[in-house]
């Protein structure tokens, strides 16, 4: 599996530098659930619960914070991506199903940023 950050480095056009920075991936792909590959979650899921957890450490960050303005574009950045990535799945229903899931439960399922 490619990871989540090589998949996103391919996409054209690629992401303004100052919003690279803080697009970060938590626990190197692993997968708290265990998931179906061993405990390695695929690249939409990585990047669907990645921009889950930006979005959380948005939403702690009441108020005009830049930095709370950087999370809350990473999280959209990810998600958009997760989204992306999951159209190239299998069975891409499913994925966004899940991911869909997983907004509207307003959850990560967990996770920290490296």
């Amino acid at each position: 599996m490619d990871s989540p950050m090589d998949w996103v480095a391919t996409r054209k056009p690629p992401a303004p530098d100052e919003l690279k920075a803080w697009l970060k991936i938590p626990d190197g792909g692993s997968d708290p659930d265990g998931g179906p590959d061993g405990g390695v979650a695929s690249v939409p899921e990585c990047l669907l619960r990645a921009g889950l957890l930006h979005l959380e450490e948005a939403v702690a960050r009441p108020g005009r914070d830049r930095e709370a303005a950087y999370q809350l574009l990473a999280a959209d950045a990810l998600y958009t991506y997760g989204c992306e990535a999951a159209s190239e799945a299998p069975d891409v229903r499913a994925v966004l199903r899940d991911a869909l899931g997983r907004v509207s439960a307003g959850g990560s399922a967990g996770g920290t940023f490296a």
